[in-house]
């Protein structure tokens, strides 16, 4: 796998939702569409990759208004000082207070931080920092557009975290841990301060890709959630209830390459 698969792979299987490679591309909750691998089928050399092609969205095309969905609902959307976090099945949270010996100046600093300790294959984490999602409450009410059929066989965006700032890091095998930190926000009225403004690691393996803003925008979408837009096969245990008063969700829509293995 390539490192953006690897990186894909290892959270969705943790958290059933999709990171963007390209967390700085906007991605809206009722964004509908097709997965891609990004390459043609005799391009098999290439590595594959997952990407979201927007064709419509359910509220812009007054699809959602028709159908009855509901406008989608803000969470965390006061905003918050802590960081928020996502990482594979082969990574555990470290406290921090015991890793003080492995911390740099800088990091020792830093406001807000945390630590994961990896399985000797690595891992992948996704940190943000002041965090909010939006979804479709309840979710069992995007099976309703199961009737569209412009829509039948698409992917559609049930859930964003968007944030002002994120970290993205993938730690090679043999990395047994990592503290990620986020510095102070520059003093106000002082732009120039703001390049100090960053996250720090506490060793200098493995990947990060970061972006860090202190214009209190959210204006990254590193994380979200596609269901798919056809009936659940029989034989993965989703069912409804027998008078159909309480319908399951849409399935989780999958991966290219998982999706062609199943």
């Amino acid at each position: 796998m390539g490192g953006e698969q690897k990186y894909i792979d290892l959270l969705f299987r943790a958290c059933r939702k999709f990171p963007s490679w390209d967390p700085e591309v906007i991605i809206e909750v009722g964004d509908w569409g097709r997965l891609t691998t990004g390459r043609p089928r005799w391009a098999f050399w290439r590595p594959k990759r997952c990407i979201f092609l927007k064709e419509g969205n359910i509220y812009q095309d007054n699809i959602a208004e028709k159908y009855g969905i509901p406008q989608p609902t803000v969470m965390g959307e006061e905003g918050s000082d802590g960081l928020t976090w996502f990482k594979s099945h082969t990574t555990r949270d470290m406290d921090v207070a015991t890793s003080v010996e492995r911390q740099t100046p800088t990091l020792a600093k830093c406001a807000v931080k945390a630590g994961f300790q990896f399985t000797a294959s690595g891992g992948a984490v996704l940190v943000m920092a002041d965090d909010h999602l939006t979804t479709i409450h309840p979710a069992s009410s995007l099976r309703r557009l199961l009737e569209v059929d412009g829509l039948r066989g698409r992917v559609l965006v049930s859930e964003v975290h968007r944030c002002a700032s994120y970290a993205r890091y993938m730690a090679p095998p043999r990395t047994s841990s990592v503290v990620i930190g986020l510095t102070g926000p520059p003093p106000s009225g002082n732009p120039s301060s703001q390049e100090n403004f960053k996250w720090v690691l506490s060793t200098n393996k493995g990947e990060l890709d970061s972006k860090a803003d202190n214009s209190g925008e959210r204006k990254y979408c590193p994380l979200y959630k596609l269901v798919s837009l056809t009936e659940a096969e029989q034989g993965t245990g989703q069912r409804s209830s027998v008078d159909d008063e309480t319908p399951l969700p849409l399935p989780d829509a999958l991966p290219p390459w998982m999706a062609s293995s199943s």
